[in-house]
């Protein structure tokens, strides 16, 4: 049998790092031959035990932005060393940072077939500084040698079409979710968090950065009434930031920051609501994931995941005033609209129909990207070669 590699940056808390080691999981399960190669060691997802796991660095994935560039060759060479030393003939790579190291291995003659997953949107390196000019330079130059290019939705592969004016094969891929495995864990019980009857909890998981907007939720909280509490599960770089404006609106005793976790899912499914509020994302993990465990979601509209996850036909039910649209599945609103997530949530906390009707869609909805289907997709991605 042919032998396959999956490369990333880390086992980090992310979401392409989470795919990754889903569908490890799984082949590993079917007996595929399957080895990960990792950049960085910042271990948080597990992988199971008899994969083989390399690490290319001793990095934590925290170094300086120039420094990443620079090292990129030497990352790649010993990429390519170890290709051509166990005889990889396809090495699937997530995340941009290792997919322009599993090219660059292929230039400096790997040998092998390089399969790249487009795991976020272009666009967001055009309001990046400096660093942002380098990865769009080494995207620009790149990304065209691949032998496939794998975005997870259309809305990324038609950003991709227009960087470009040619590309390598191309295709589409949804991100894969264990939804047993999902339901099974949102029934742990919760120990470190008490759930209150006579309140209603709104909840978001994600980094806490800038980009991912929790400050938008934190002031929509402000605006309703005090039943209603905030949990955020994550952490980041604005973590401060956050609790700072917490306190500034006097809402410490209102928004919880729950943290990292290695099972966010048990807090999800004891929550009323779910909210995303980040102005760009891939495809978000999060939102099917509170869908599987049956919770109503938000979104805002942002490019490219959320309209294919909750609207994939435009199948809007009620487009309220300034843009608010009701889906089967879940409830599409603007970006940085503080007033709009407001409504969202007392339009969804209001009406136990809607939410009901959302809840069943949502859930029929999921096993679209259920993990036998799109892990299947995977496989025959990497036997296509």
């Amino acid at each position: 049998m042919a032998k396959y590699a999956f490369l990333t940056n880390s086992l980090y808390s992310g979401g392409a790092e989470k795919v990754v080691s889903t569908l490890i999981r799984d082949f590993y399960k079917k007996g595929v031959d399957i080895e990960l190669i990792c950049i960085e060691k910042n271990d948080f997802f597990e992988v199971p035990k008899g994969v083989k796991v390399t690490y290319l660095s001793k990095l934590k994935g925290d170094e300086n932005g120039i420094f990443k560039f620079f090292f990129l060759l030497f990352l790649a060479f010993k990429l390519k060393n170890i290709i051509r030393e166990r005889k990889i003939e396809i090495v699937q790579s997530h995340v941009f940072r290792a997919n322009y190291v599993n090219i660059l291995a292929k230039i400096f003659g790997g040998g092998h077939k390089v399969q790249i997953v487009n795991a976020g949107r272009i666009g967001r390196y055009k309001q990046a500084g400096f660093v942002g000019k380098i990865n769009l330079f080494l995207i620009k130059h790149l990304y065209p040698k691949a032998d496939l290019i794998i975005s997870k939705s259309k809305g990324m592969q038609e950003e991709m079409s227009n960087f470009f004016s040619s590309l390598a094969k191309k295709k589409v891929i949804y991100n894969p979710y264990d939804i047993e495995r999902i339901e099974r864990l949102s029934k742990e019980e919760v120990q470190d968090f008490e759930f209150k009857k006579d309140k209603i909890y709104i909840v978001s998981v994600g980094r806490l950065i800038p980009p991912k907007r929790q400050d938008i939720l934190i002031k929509a909280l402000k605006k309703l009434d005090r039943k209603f509490e905030l949990l955020l599960i994550g952490d980041g770089y604005a973590k401060d930031r956050f609790i700072n404006l917490s306190k500034k609106l006097s809402l410490e005793d209102r928004v919880h920051f729950i943290g990292k976790v290695k099972n966010p899912f048990k807090y999800v499914a004891r929550s009323d609501i779910f909210v995303l509020t980040s102005k760009s994302e891939g495809f978000p993990n999060v939102l099917v994931e509170a869908m599987i465990c049956k919770v109503p979601v938000i979104s805002t509209d942002c490019p490219s995941g959320p309209r294919e996850i909750l609207s994939p036909k435009s199948d809007i039910l009620i487009r309220l005033k300034d843009s608010l649209e009701i889906t089967p599945y879940g409830i599409l609103v603007p970006i940085d609209s503080v007033d709009m997530i407001v409504k969202a949530i007392k339009t969804l906390s209001k009406d136990k129909t809607l939410r009901g009707n959302m809840v069943i869609n949502a859930y029929e909805r999921v096993k679209a990207f259920g993990l036998n289907r799109i892990s299947s997709i995977y496989y025959e991605t990497f036997l296509s070669k």
